[in-house]
């Protein structure tokens, strides 16, 4: 799949601009710990027959400087689709299947999808696509209700503004009992004034929210908010800009949010879709977990966090 090396020179050069110097001095108090991995090891494939099925959704986020090329897989359209379907060697399936085979229980390959939208810069089309993912959440949790005679446990995976198409699902009003994600895992999600509190809302059980220093895409994400005219016979719409993006939720004792470090260094947007990383995400996930109950054991739920990984070079 080509794609083009715009994205990544205008993030470096960009990301250039946040690095700290050497010597700055964090002046507010960041709760830290290291992880040290080895080279991490596949396990060995779980079967679900006889249990509740673990299914996973990826979805990605904005895409600004190409067309990619499984655009037509999804026939253009917003669209959920198994894995398993997708070329070998395409992105998303090497993905799925490096995240499966390093944690088959939760992350199994065969009840892996992945959900395409437009990746348009808009509030609107993110609100679309989340329309469309709520469907189609609901009709997969009956068809396996159908297979299995029991609801599916739901855990989704967001790349940046994929991120914000989730979390718009939780405004949706149907008469469907809406789903239950029993874990939101957002990996760079720019943090928006008409998205962050729906973090809190029922429909998600469990949230992540990883974020990286280095990382200017996810805060120049933009936003407006729709001004309404002074004059109520007004016909025209007005907008204003809000402040770029954030990079942290507010605090929520069912969220953990965590930067992210690798081998002492703040890592790029991009870089949470890639294989490398999500070789990681396993052992980063059960990490967060224990870390999590240790905050709520001790009542102390510290809104900046800092995860230093250290992993084998030569991995």
């Amino acid at each position: 799949m080509k794609k083009s090396i715009a994205p990544a020179w205008c993030q470096f050069f960009l990301s250039m601009l946040l690095i700290p110097l050497p010597g700055c001095v964090h002046r507010r108090h960041v709760d830290k710990q290291k992880l040290h991995i080895t080279v991490p090891t596949a396990k060995n494939t779980i079967s679900h027959d006889s249990e509740t099925p673990a299914v996973t959704i990826w979805v990605h986020g904005t895409l600004m400087f190409y067309t990619p090329i499984y655009h037509h897989i999804f026939g253009n359209k917003s669209s959920l689709m198994p894995i398993t379907t997708l070329p070998e060697k395409h992105h998303f399936r090497v993905l799925a299947e490096t995240i499966a085979e390093h944690d088959p229980e939760h992350f199994p390959i065969k009840e892996f999808y992945v959900f395409g939208w437009s990746g348009k810069l808009q509030h609107q089309e993110r609100t679309i696509a989340a329309e469309k993912l709520y469907q189609e959440i609901i009709t997969l949790r009956e068809q396996y209700q159908k297979k299995y005679g029991i609801v599916p446990t739901i855990r989704i995976i967001a790349h940046s503004h994929g991120g914000n198409v989730v979390l718009n699902m939780a405004k949706i009003k149907t008469t469907h009992n809406p789903p239950l994600i029993k874990s939101l895992i957002l990996l760079a999600c720019p943090v928006q004034d008409k998205t962050m509190h729906l973090i809190c809302t029922p429909m998600f059980n469990r949230v992540y929210s990883l974020y990286s220093s280095f990382d200017i895409i996810q805060i120049l994400a933009p936003q407006f908010r729709r001004i309404r005219p002074v004059n109520q016979h007004s016909r025209h719409n007005k907008y204003r800009i809000l402040p770029f993006s954030e990079r942290l939720f507010p605090v929520y004792s069912h969220l953990t949010q965590a930067k992210i470090k690798i081998n002492n260094y703040p890592i790029s947007h991009t870089r949470f879709s890639t294989k490398e990383f999500t070789i990681l995400l396993p052992t980063i996930l059960q990490k967060l977990d224990s870390w999590h109950d240790e905050s709520i054991a001790s009542n102390k739920i510290s809104k900046h966090k800092l995860l230093c990984i250290y992993k084998d070079q030569t991995n």
